[in-house]
């Protein structure tokens, strides 16, 4: 009798802590959504394996692009990062509530449309090989080579800091600059700023050309409103007895409204 108790209580302690939210939280904290594949055109990769239409996009995923493909990823608080080719860029952290987002572009062209910024000390920032760029709500564009890295603004503002900005004092160079819509900075591999310039028509008009995405669009909910995140399913067993329960979330966001620049 003592140890048919005890087979019980420990049944009983095992089917709480599976149907307590533990499991689902120790998931998503290890696994977090940033966006979804918002466009391919024509092919690209998430760590390492093709990456398809509708694909999620989670922290510290490495996307890369060939000498053909591009690809545009909807971020879940509406922003939106497209892509050009033979382009690395790695999603180091997106977090929508707290707004902390930090990305990684190793090499290649990229259009970051970035929604306002409105919690505090929220950031979204891109970092490059050459230099850290911060924005608050903007839209922009940034190439790596490897020897430089280069931002064209076409919309706010984006501060633009050396990595190296040890070298960038020593030859005399400014440590930081804001770049202005209509703008355009480029930081050396060695750490030197350059001079803050205004950018002609032709020369913004052919960074877009660099990342558009003409591939299938689908109307993923982090671009067009309301995302659904995931659905849940988890089934128990027990001796004598079935326990399931189904589970359902769905996030919404606001779409911004972006600046009068060319679609993507």
């Amino acid at each position: 009798m003592r140890i048919h108790a005890y087979a019980q209580r420990i049944l009983a302690a095992l089917l709480v802590f599976l149907l307590s939210p533990a499991p689902l939280l120790c998931q998503q904290a290890t696994n977090q959504q940033a966006g979804d594949v918002a466009n391919i055109d024509p092919a690209a990769t998430r760590n390492g394996a093709t990456t398809r239409l509708k694909d999620l996009v989670y922290w510290n995923d490495h996307l890369k692009t060939d000498t053909r493909g591009r690809l545009r990823v909807g971020l879940r608080d509406g922003s939106s990062l497209s892509l050009g080719s033979d382009s690395e860029l790695v999603v180091v952290q997106h977090d929508p509530t707290s707004q902390q987002t930090s990305l990684q572009l190793l090499l290649g062209r990229i259009r970051e449309k970035v929604v306002k910024l409105t919690q505090p000390n929220s950031k979204f920032e891109t970092n490059t090989p050459h230099a850290s760029l911060g924005v608050i709500g903007t839209d922009f564009y940034v190439e790596v080579t490897p020897n430089a890295t280069k931002v064209i603004v076409y919309s706010g503002i984006v501060r633009v800091t050396p990595l190296n900005v040890a070298a960038a004092a020593a030859g005399g160079g400014a440590q930081s600059v804001n770049v202005s819509a209509g703008q355009s900075v480029t930081v050396t591999s060695n750490g030197i700023l350059g001079t803050v310039e205004t950018v002609s028509q032709a020369v913004i008009q052919t960074s877009i050309a660099n990342t558009i995405v003409t591939g299938a669009t689908t109307k993923a909910a982090v671009i067009g409103g309301s995302h659904l995140l995931r659905n849940l399913l988890i089934g128990l067993g027990a001796a004598g007895a079935g326990v399931g329960i189904g589970m359902a979330v769905n996030n919404s966001g606001n779409k911004s409204s972006g600046p009068s620049i060319p679609p993507r």
